[in-house]
């Protein structure tokens, strides 16, 4: 029989994907996009800053870049035909490169004046208002990826040997009654708690429905399959002298077995000890057995199974 148990635990369960949304750059907010559930698909425009000087930055630039591209059409014609200095035209390549990288920096500098979504995803409440004057370290709202759920929950060190990766859960909670919710177990910790001896576990919950919540308790069932161990019938146990041993026919005497005891289940006992499918196990009569004495079988019962 194997030693399969179900075990519960109570979780919090955590979006996927979390961040708290915080604005590119300083600046006063001109557009609020932002309300809360809303999906959003990522790189999509969650909050814009005031931008007017950004905007005359990037123009400036290109009118500085344009003309420096002239200029460095202008003395290669003057290269090729022997006129132009060969410093003067390497200070007018520099010119141009210099140009460039000018106005790669003005657009960035305008790009961060635009708060976009990092990934597809559910927004909070909004923290700010339209005309908040706010800074790179202020919370604009929180952000979540909520297609999956990561439920948290302790694992006793006892039970650590038998979970991994790709065990299936069955998840519930009261925010969503009588439903249960299908996952499997995503990540171990590779730690133990010195405290609870435990190990913190990861399960990874489908919510494609969008029933689930980030931050909402689960009760977490998880049937954890063990090692194949034999059985006999609860009244063949018997305990003296401090062990516990069950009484075993062979060659037709009684022999006395010591085992442990690893759990009890619909009747019968699951044991660790030297025993074999198919022994012949005594069921009743066992106070008067003594160690060879003769064994005579009438009425055979299942014996050891495994």
């Amino acid at each position: 029989m194997n030693d399969d148990i179900t075990f519960s635990a109570i979780g919090t369960g955590f979006a996927q994907r979390s961040v708290t949304l915080r604005a590119p750059s300083d600046g006063i907010v001109t557009e609020l996009l932002i309300e809360p559930g809303k999906l959003f698909a990522k790189d999509e425009v969650l909050l814009r800053l005031d931008d007017r000087d950004e905007r005359l930055a990037v123009e400036l630039a290109e009118a500085r870049l344009d003309r420096a591209s002239s200029e460095q059409t202008r003395y290669q014609q003057l290269q090729d035909t022997g006129v132009a200095a060969i410093s003067r035209f390497e200070d007018v390549q520099t010119a141009f490169r210099v140009a460039r990288i000018a106005l790669e920096q003005a657009r960035a500098d305008l790009a961060d004046r635009t708060l976009r979504a990092p990934f597809d995803g559910v927004s909070g409440l909004a923290l700010v208002e339209v005309g908040d004057r706010i800074s790179l370290t202020d919370a604009v709202a929180s952000f979540d990826d909520r297609t999956s759920l990561l439920v948290e929950f302790q694992l006793p060190e006892a039970l650590l040997f038998r979970v991994a990766p790709g065990l299936p859960v069955a998840a519930s909670t009261p925010a969503v009654p009588n439903r249960s919710f299908d996952g499997q177990v995503a990540e171990v910790d590779s730690r133990l708690d010195e405290g609870s001896r435990s190990a913190q576990v990861r399960a990874l919950v489908d919510n494609g429905e969008d029933l689930l919540r980030p931050g909402a308790s689960f009760s977490i069932r998880l049937d954890l399959p063990g090692s194949a161990y034999p059985s006999v019938p609860e009244l063949a146990l018997q305990f003296a002298e401090g062990s516990l041993h069950v009484w075993r026919v062979r060659d037709e005497k009684a022999e006395k077995v010591e085992v442990q005891m690893v759990r009890r289940r619909a009747g019968r006992v699951i044991l660790d000890g030297p025993l074999e499918a198919g022994d012949a196990i005594v069921v009743e009569g066992t106070q008067r057995l003594r160690p060879g004495l003769a064994v005579e079988t009438l009425n055979a019962a299942p014996g050891a199974n495994s």
